[in-house]
């Protein structure tokens, strides 16, 4: 076999060099080969990660709903405390707002803990208590705050002043301390359950005692006058996590799946009230008149009005929740956990937005490649196996073997794509393996036709005819004296066969039949469409699609060139 046949089977190289559009698609199709090479490195982060994000979040309470405003920080706000005019907001890495006439100030504290719990002495002392036994004192109004050396390590939740001189800590495990102003001594206080549970809400009841609450429905009373705890009843076996007493004795704890207990004065029973939502609530507020509010994760902010039933209050965020200041006529809640940073647009550290799960879907569109040309080169390549050497044995043994085969890829013509993918889907389970099996079954069949109009006119070729008469067999001809004639139309066809494969492969994810634990552009488009939010977040939409298309048409443009071998008519032209 002569030189110039493996000359003129590789003259496509030379082509899609010299055709314009065709280097242009060579060069894209080349930098999409780089993102699925190098996806992890590329990608900043995993495309499975779900983002959170977490800050100081403000919502204040108006005619119209509760108005998000501007945040205070990047970290949570767990607690606050009111009196006269100064307000104290404690929250994670030693964060504490003071907030006087509406101004908000960043206050020193000297540690990085976590502030879970902070309270006012009726003279304007402040205690403010969090993880590893972190207990910070402002001993006189406008002072500083500084540390004390706490008895216990374990993380204090809650703190509420007795008395001018008096407190009442505590935190997980049972933990209870009396904390003396005047000595700065810690007493700790036995609990009469002790099981280890954590306690979450303690408050200053009217009659002087402490009334706490934490895990499992858990209530003590702690009696400053004999230094004991006592177990009482307030009706619920679930995890309460906050607890408020108004000066008039109205009282209202609050816990996981919209618990809501209530007592409308000192003397009266507690009374379960029906909540208007399931979700976790983590701190509540009521006021002399039995005005109430509660707030909780998600942003679900509850209030009721005297006398009324609880409603849901519409809210500017979905933002976690933790806190709640009542001050004068303002009504603030504050947060938040870390909360999912969901239909994000285009942002700096997002380039193409999130995800309604949060994930970032810059790294999701890069780590898409892989699977669009995998499934395109991989499913072309068995479609080129399947249809050259069928369209070989048709076209080189003509007659009987020619019809039967040829009446199969009629009978295929007739098979739908994706009803056929659905049935293998059905049969086995969505995988890589099906949608690249589902491709070559089917597309097979064009290229069939065309080898074998192609290989018809070459076997009557006289060099076909010299080979025979060497004595060569069907296979030597057949592989090695016409295919390389047909290895044009092949290279053609191979080009127009990856497009297909990829739209292919995006129209099955896009259905929701491809691999589940991959990420596929198609698989992008079909959670956009499941979430029931593609026709607004754009941004969740246009990268896949353009991707689909840029690669679709890169190697469209590759194919163009390819058409001046495959065809005698345009090289002529040429």
């Amino acid at each position: 076999m002569s030189s110039s046949v493996f000359k003129e089977a590789f003259a496509p190289l030379r082509l899609m060099v010299q055709d314009r559009l065709a280097l242009t698609g060579l060069i894209v199709l080349g930098l999409i080969f780089c993102l699925a090479i190098f996806a992890p490195l590329i990608a900043p982060q995993d495309p499975f990660a779900i983002n959170e994000d977490e800050d100081g979040s403000v919502l204040m309470r108006s005619g119209s709903g509760w108005v998000l405003q501007p945040s205070l920080g990047d970290v949570a706000l767990n607690d606050t405390a009111s009196r006269g005019g100064e307000d104290l907001i404690a929250g994670r890495e030693g964060s504490l707002w003071q907030r006087v006439s509406g101004t908000w100030v960043r206050l020193g504290t000297g540690t990085e803990s976590d502030l879970f719990g902070v309270d006012f002495s009726p003279r304007g002392a402040a205690l403010a208590v969090g993880d590893a036994g972190t207990v910070l004192l402002r001993a006189d109004e406008g002072g500083a705050f500084e540390a004390l050396p706490a008895p216990v390590g374990t993380v204090l939740r809650s703190v509420a002043f007795l008395d001018e001189a008096r407190a009442v800590i505590v935190g997980d495990g049972e933990v209870i301390l009396a904390f003396d102003l005047a000595t700065r001594a810690f007493t700790p206080v036995a609990s009469p359950v002790n099981r280890g549970m954590s306690l979450r809400g303690v408050e200053r009841d009217i009659d002087g005692s402490a009334l706490i609450v934490g895990e499992r429905g858990l209530a003590l009373r702690y009696d400053p006058v004999t230094g004991q705890a006592e177990a009482v009843r307030l009706g619920s076996s679930r995890d309460l996590n906050d607890l408020h007493i108004s000066p008039a004795g109205q009282a209202l704890a609050i816990g996981e799946r919209g618990t809501l207990l209530r007592r409308d004065g000192p003397d009266a029973r507690w009374v379960t009230d029906k909540a208007p939502d399931s979700r976790a609530l983590m701190s509540g507020w009521i006021g002399d008149d039995g005005q109430g509010y509660a707030v909780g994760r998600n942003g679900i902010i509850m209030e009721r009005a005297p006398g009324a039933q609880w409603e849901l209050a519409p809210s500017e965020s979905e933002r976690h929740l933790r806190a709640l200041l009542v001050s004068g006529s303002d009504a603030l809640a504050l947060g938040s956990d870390k909360f999912v940073i969901r239909f994000s647009p285009p942002s700096e550290k997002h380039w193409f937005g999130t995800d309604h799960l949060g994930r970032d879907l810059f790294s999701r569109s890069i780590h898409g490649s892989q699977i669009a040309l995998l499934v395109g080169f991989l499913g072309a390549f068995l479609v080129m196996l399947i249809g050259t050497n069928i369209g070989l044995i048709s076209g080189y043994y003509g007659g009987r073997t020619d019809t039967i085969l040829m009446r199969t890829v009629d009978v295929m013509y007739g098979i739908p794509f994706e009803p056929f993918a659905l049935i293998l889907v059905l049969l086995f389970k969505p995988s890589l393996a099906i949608v690249i099996l589902a491709v070559s079954l089917l597309t097979w069949r064009t290229t069939a036709r065309l080898i074998r109009a192609q290989v018809l006119s070459l076997r009557e070729r006289p060099f076909v005819k010299a080979a025979r008469v060497a004595g060569a067999s069907d296979a030597r001809i057949m592989y090695l004296h016409i295919l390389p004639n047909v290895m044009p139309l092949v290279f053609l066809e191979l080009a127009i066969t990856v497009g297909v494969s990829i739209i292919a492969e995006a129209t099955l994810s896009f259905l929701g039949l491809g691999p589940p634990q991959s990420v596929s552009w198609g698989g992008i488009l079909h959670d956009a469409r499941l979430s029931g939010a593609w026709r607004t977040a754009w941004w969740w939409n246009l990268p896949p699609g353009f991707l689909i298309m840029l690669t679709v048409l890169s190697v469209f443009f590759i194919s163009r060139s390819l058409e001046v071998v495959a065809n005698p008519r345009l090289r002529a032209r040429k």
